[in-house]
């Protein structure tokens, strides 16, 4: 009597993989927490409270969103909420009230991703657009809420609503360092509108290019917002995503290698002068390198689309910081790139076993 056998049939890909949503996100939660120690170390217990603020609000608006749309709500714990109020408030001052993150964080969950049918199915990275949507909305909170690094430790009373050091009025004084207020950025975004005073403009960004102020950059003893300054810290939690597997090294190797280049090519006074390592570990490059350029549902999935998607970014952000209003073109440059992701997958795309590709 012949054997009966039983075949199982499914759609491929037939290939199995260990990972999944929850363990990558909760992997790159592990990854984002040096970068949070180093916060709390140069801005003290309220950058803590403004990122316990800023997971709570996207979590409980993931439940809340799940709960009216009748899905199960199992989902608002796999992690992907987590890392987006994580990313959230990496890139807000440490300077800005408590409700601040929590709007952000709220808008990025309801509007960037649930509204387009959740974790998967959103075109642009939910945490950068939720920073759009406070600039946007709060301009002079989110472009003004910096606090020197160690302040906190001195006990000076930190004032919310304006709690901003004056760029101009330091370079007047020759009192700019790393230790102010005033983020790196601005202070060379202010040089390039200096064309009458030349001396002046190439003493600040002698100043800013130092040796002194590159030490001070990836060790994070600068301006900034909570989770870009240290990048050492950053560093630490990008080697463990990629001995996770997690990290895919073309994206972050294409844009942070792009950056250097134009950062090179125009990112000084005038061409061939810009200090490409300073572009590099200055504003939110190594944190959107690395955690945000790299996100897996708004990015190409083919190899060439990755590559050209991190060169765009790359060079989006220099333009931004060179010509632009705004002296960081970091989230930006990758929202601008997540929206022209289906096309870069479209003309990229590998032809099929067998298929021969068409002349003309």
């Amino acid at each position: 009597m012949a054997e009966n056998r039983v075949f199982d049939i499914a759609v491929s890909p037939h290939v199995g993989s260990s990972q999944n949503t929850r363990r990558i996100m909760w992997d790159v939660v592990i990854a984002l927490t040096p970068a949070l120690i180093a916060a709390f170390w140069f801005f003290g217990p309220r950058a803590i409270m403004l990122v316990a603020a800023s997971v709570g609000a996207a979590v409980l608006t993931e439940w809340l969103c799940l709960k009216f749309m009748k899905r199960p709500v199992n989902f608002a714990f796999d992690g992907s909420a987590v890392v987006t109020g994580l990313l959230l408030a990496y890139n807000v001052p440490a300077g800005v009230p408590w409700w601040l993150p929590v709007v952000g964080s709220a808008f990025a969950i309801a509007v960037a991703k649930q509204a387009f049918g959740g974790l998967g199915h959103n075109i642009v990275n939910p945490a950068l657009l939720g920073r759009a949507f406070l600039v946007a909305s709060f301009p002079v909170l989110m472009t003004a809420g910096w606090i020197a690094p160690m302040q906190w430790k001195d006990g000076e009373r930190i004032d919310v609503q304006a709690c901003g050091v004056p760029t101009a009025h330091l370079m007047e004084s020759g009192e700019l360092d790393a230790l102010s207020g005033a983020t790196p950025l601005n202070a060379l975004k202010q040089t390039f509108s200096w064309e009458g005073e030349p001396e002046r403009s190439e003493e600040v960004r002698a100043m800013l290019f130092s040796k002194e102020s590159i030490k001070n950059l990836f060790m994070g003893r600068i301006g900034g917002c909570i989770g870009e300054t240290s990048v050492i810290m950053l560093f630490l939690g990008a080697i463990y995503l990629i001995l996770r597997g997690v990290l895919e090294l073309r994206l972050p190797l294409s844009y942070l290698g792009s950056v250097a280049l134009f950062g090179w090519l125009f990112g000084g006074q005038g061409w061939f002068d810009g200090n490409p390592l300073f572009h590099l570990l200055a504003g939110g490059v190594i944190l959107g390198g690395f955690f945000m350029v790299t996100d897996m549902v708004t990015t190409p999935v083919t190899k060439k689309g990755r590559i050209i998607f991190g060169i765009g970014a790359g060079l989006l952000t220099m333009v931004i910081r060179r010509w632009g209003g705004y002296p960081e073109g970091c989230s930006y440059s990758i929202l601008l790139m997540n929206l022209g992701t289906p096309l870069i997958d479209r003309y990229t795309k590998p032809l099929s076993f067998g298929e021969v590709k068409k002349n003309g």
